[in-house]
């Protein structure tokens, strides 16, 4: 049996790339094996140049998570940089929530029938063509738009779960939703401004301390088990689907110029020499595929999965969060841990995406 296709989910597409690698990899890359090659070439001893070279080998190197050393060190830097502690406030402005966390932020939220799952499979399939045609129609009208689907389990196995669905834009009602303001606000955070503490692995707010895990890859065609397993068996979980509706005239220039880049890139490859897997060319057909399906007017989304996991103590949360990864794991679900992210990762799972 073949295993089934992955499918790559986080921010790794943001970085510009050249020949399908991210810009920092090519240029440091190529940067090492020329200063070997000086150092050996030139008479005299250079030992920095040894040590240069050694620098932008490690920079390149896949670490943890499927990320060079070069974004571990931006990470690490960052974290030490900024401030650790974060207000974030909720507000109910008529029939929409204020959402308090980078800038200030407008949504407008609806309460569904507790379904158990966030499995994007076929059992809610209604909703799900509801939802996309949603989608469609921000796209069409030009709006920026950020949708996000929340499932909030309680703390006991058999606790009562809540769905909600958030929105950036005021635009029709879901058929079977119910507007409630209040259903944005996840039960870790109150209305009103709630101080948030980041540590490199979790943060603690005052109700307890949290854990967010970000979905790096997925096996398409396993990912509707993975993720019906949490959300229906999990406990003390929130699972929450977001997707930044990108306009569709900007939509179109972005899967054109994508289709481009691959394939001029494609081309200069196998021209100098390089393998072109299979891998890469299905790649390649995909972003074909997606192009034809936005010039049809089929809305262009940036994607994200985050499960924040909870618990009272840290030891608890770790042992928590292990579980939930291998549960994940067995079912063809990667999950990332996101050290040094944790305060951007729960700002960023919140309704609307605030710092997106």
């Amino acid at each position: 049996m073949s295993n089934p296709p992955r499918l790559t989910l986080g921010e790794s597409d943001a970085w510009p790339r050249w020949w399908g690698l991210a810009r920092h990899r090519v240029v440091l890359g190529l940067i090492a094996p020329l200063l070997v090659a000086d150092a050996v070439i030139r008479p005299g001893w250079r030992w920095w140049e040894w040590v240069a070279a050694g620098v932008a080998s490690a920079a390149v190197a896949p670490g943890p998570e499927q990320r060079t050393g070069a974004e571990w060190s931006a990470t690490a830097i960052s974290f030490l940089l900024r401030r650790h502690v974060r207000w974030i406030s909720f507000e109910v402005v008529h029939d929409a929530l204020d959402v308090g966390a980078a800038g200030s932020q407008r949504v407008w939220c609806y309460e569904f029938e507790h379904r158990g799952r966030l499995d994007l499979s076929d059992h809610d399939a209604v909703l799900a063509s509801r939802l996309a045609r949603m989608v469609d129609s921000f796209a069409a009208a030009g709006v920026p738009a950020h949708v996000a689907l929340h499932v909030e389990r309680g703390r006991a196995p058999l606790a009562a779960a809540r769905t909600s669905l958030t929105l950036t834009g005021a635009g029709a009602p879901p058929r079977d939703g119910r507007r409630r303001a209040a259903a944005g606000i996840p039960r870790d955070l109150v209305e009103g401004r709630t101080p948030v503490l980041e540590r490199r692995h979790y943060v603690r707010t005052p109700g307890g301390v949290l854990c967010t895990l970000r979905v790096g890859d997925v096996a398409v065609g396993r990912a509707s088990t993975a993720l019906e397993t949490l959300g229906r068996f999990g406990s003390d979980l929130t699972l929450s689907l977001h997707a930044g509706v990108v306009p569709l005239t900007r939509a179109r220039r972005q899967s054109a110029r994508a289709v481009h880049r691959v394939g001029a890139g494609a081309e200069f490859g196998r021209g100098a020499g390089f393998r072109w897997s299979a891998a890469d060319q299905l790649g390649l057909d995909a972003l074909r595929e997606r192009e034809e399906l936005v010039a049809r007017g089929v809305a262009l989304c940036r994607w994200a999965i985050y499960v924040v996991v909870r618990a009272e103590t840290v030891a608890q949360l770790r042992e928590r969060v292990r579980t939930t990864r291998d549960d994940a794991r067995a079912a063809g679900l990667r999950l990332e841990i996101g050290t040094g992210r944790q305060g951007q990762w729960y700002q960023w799972q919140l309704p609307g995406g605030p710092g997106w």
